[in-house]
């Protein structure tokens, strides 16, 4: 990259919870952030450094069209790509589990992870190296089996990540998973619309009657500095901000 030039994140899910917090972040560390999602963040588009792109994970030359839209900010390579996005079914008894629930889990989660990594390889090789930091969750261990469609996708994730992290070493890539445990977003508080403030979170928080509750803001400055990690860092790593067993 140029000497003057911002060093360039890829974040996915950005639209909202995690992603958006992750993209701001970044933001706020001086990065140039390319963000995908479905829906856009139109908040996020009016930022400086941000470029705000629409595009189904799930379809691989969407993925590739946008970052295509996104070739004046990323033409240099990129230093970093946070993958977030996903979707969590409801609960339902395992025995009930209708396996196309867990195909689309599969499609939502770990789909959208490998498009974007088999898209952004060869950015990494034009800036010299970088991070891949997955989101995953401590429920890939398995021991919630009303939860195990979502729960496989991201054991597949953290193999991916592993794998990740001894494919692309010789690149300079360092490939982690933060588990950040329960966040304060719409997918893990039901009817949430908006931001809960830090002290609804301190009041749930109270009396450690619960896994530690996070917010958005809180779990970004973990990923970030994850994904700032230098190329002899940390790699294949699973970091676990939950009081759950690995």
């Amino acid at each position: 990259m140029g000497v003057n030039a911002s060093p360039v994140a890829v974040v996915s899910g950005t639209s909202s919870g995690i992603g958006a917090a992750v993209a701001r972040e970044f933001l706020r560390r001086k990065y140039t952030v390319i963000g995908l999602s479905r829906r856009g963040n139109p908040a996020l588009a009016k930022e400086d450094g941000y470029v705000d792109c629409v595009a189904d994970l799930r379809d691989g030359e969407a993925v590739r069209a946008a970052l295509a839209s996104a070739a004046d900010a990323a033409g240099d390579g990129v230093k970093a790509v946070v993958l977030n996005a996903g979707a969590s079914p409801d609960p339902v008894d395992l025995v009930k589990v209708e396996w196309h629930v867990a195909a689309e889990t599969y499609e939502t989660n770990v789909r959208t992870a490998l498009n974007l990594i088999q898209i952004t390889a060869p950015l990494f090789k034009k800036s010299g190296g970088g991070s891949l930091t997955f989101v995953g969750a401590s429920l890939a261990n398995g021991y919630k089996p009303e939860r195990w469609a979502y729960a496989a996708s991201k054991a597949a994730m953290t193999t991916l990540m592993r794998a990740c992290s001894v494919e692309f070493a010789e690149d300079g890539v360092v490939a982690n998973e933060v588990r950040p445990g329960p966040v304060a977003t719409a997918m893990t508080m039901a009817g949430l619309d908006g931001e809960v403030s830090d002290q609804i979170i301190r009041a749930i928080n109270a009396g450690f009657g619960t896994d530690w509750l996070k917010s958005p803001r809180t779990v970004a400055e973990w990923i970030v500095a994850i994904a700032e990690f230098p190329s002899n860092g940390p790699t294949g790593q699973v970091f676990n901000y939950s009081r759950k067993v690995l």
